[in-house]
């Protein structure tokens, strides 16, 4: 689902967090934990404890299993809505996160004071939320990506064990704007159409279709939002056949009808 902000930012004291099932999102999450303790699960179980982060990329699935005595930030962004992707080298951590590398980091204890400064400028200017925001937003976000990609260790490579999932989500990360199918995907991965469709489901709650045309949203709701782009353009940069096509699948969704209203 989209945010109503390019960026979302919260900041937690807590003395103690129930398990809590996230599933998936369009959206990518980092996490800093400043002190306390969280376990979660997020390419297998994960303990975060001071002075850590942890990278979600889209599409990947997490929950929170326990935490106590927390001081802990989470910053969710829409790429796409701040001209960033997957390719760009303060983002490519979370693709290589997808691909198997180890999503967690430690961060310097002193170099934490200094992103702790940045977060805290982060939340005062979406609070604020002027109307040239968004630059200066992407700005410090971009500062704290720089701090995060210090702290990921260089030898951080993706693994051998790359699944068929991770596979396809890739595959449609890279290509979701190009009128993929179902069948182009499981060719992408050399597995059959319905092996594919029932891993994904099973893994992402999504059919495969259903992933394609939420990311396409999140693009569009990204051109709505932050550009005078007519919709006839925007209809044609994501394939749609007509406006028609596209203002039904923008429209049933709530969340869609908030940014757009």
């Amino acid at each position: 689902m989209h945010t109503q902000h390019t960026i979302s930012i919260t900041h937690l004291i807590i003395d103690k967090i129930t398990p809590e099932v996230h599933g998936s999102q369009t959206e990518y999450l980092v996490v800093i934990v400043k002190s306390g303790h969280l376990k979660m699960h997020h390419k297998g179980l994960i303990e975060l404890r001071p002075n850590m982060g942890l990278l979600i990329p889209s599409g990947a699935t997490h929950s929170i299993l326990e935490g106590e005595n927390l001081d802990i930030w989470t910053i969710s962004f829409c790429p796409s809505c701040l001209q960033l992707n997957e390719n760009s080298p303060l983002m490519h951590s979370f693709r290589k996160v997808r691909l198997g590398a180890h999503p967690f980091f430690r961060i310097n204890e002193q170099r934490m004071n200094y992103l702790i400064t940045l977060l805290e400028e982060l939340q005062k200017e979406l609070e604020t939320a002027q109307s040239d925001y968004t630059e200066i937003v992407k700005s410090i976000l971009i500062l704290v990506l720089y701090e995060v990609k210090k702290s990921i260790p260089e030898d951080n490579d993706t693994s051998n064990g790359t699944n068929k999932v991770v596979e396809a989500l890739d595959f449609i990360q890279n290509h979701y704007l190009s009128g993929i199918s179902l069948k182009d995907v499981a060719t992408a991965t050399h597995t059959s159409p319905s092996h594919l469709a029932t891993l994904f489901k099973k893994n992402t709650g999504y059919s495969i279709g259903e992933w394609i045309i939420k990311s396409r949203l999140t693009e569009a709701c990204s051109h709505l939002l932050h550009s005078s782009m007519p919709i006839s353009l925007i209809v044609e940069k994501l394939g749609w056949s007509d406006q028609t096509h596209f203002i039904t699948r923008l429209w049933p969704s709530s969340s869609h009808r908030e940014l757009i209203n």
